[in-house]
């Protein structure tokens, strides 16, 4: 089977952990740029710090199709992969626009 580079390089989801912070994972829930299938801790230095994500911000990240949920979201599904079509990339690029404008807290 043939892998995307989309599946280790592009953000799949966005997931809080238990001490609140988040983390950006891969298409194998791994951390972005990880390519491994191996068991990876999601521990620092993956760990984020985000300013609180509103209902609004949510959202606007859900994927169509995704269930909205306050500690994952999902930028696409396998209903709306982004290099499937010109018009998923176009709006897996705005869900991406959003995140990439989140801010950190220190």
């Amino acid at each position: 089977m043939a892998f995307e580079l989309r599946h280790v390089y592009l953000p799949y989801c966005i997931e809080r952990v238990a001490d609140g912070r988040y983390i950006v994972l891969n298409r194998w829930y791994k951390p972005v740029g990880i390519n491994t299938r191996e068991w990876v801790d999601y521990t620092d230095p993956y760990l984020v710090k985000l300013r609180a994500l509103s209902p609004a911000t949510l959202a606007k990240l859900c994927a169509p199709g995704s269930v909205l949920r306050d500690d994952k979201v999902w930028l696409y599904n396998d209903g709306c992969v982004p290099t499937d079509s010109a018009a998923h990339w176009a709006a897996y690029a705005a869900r991406l626009a959003t995140l990439a404008k989140l801010t950190l807290k220190e």
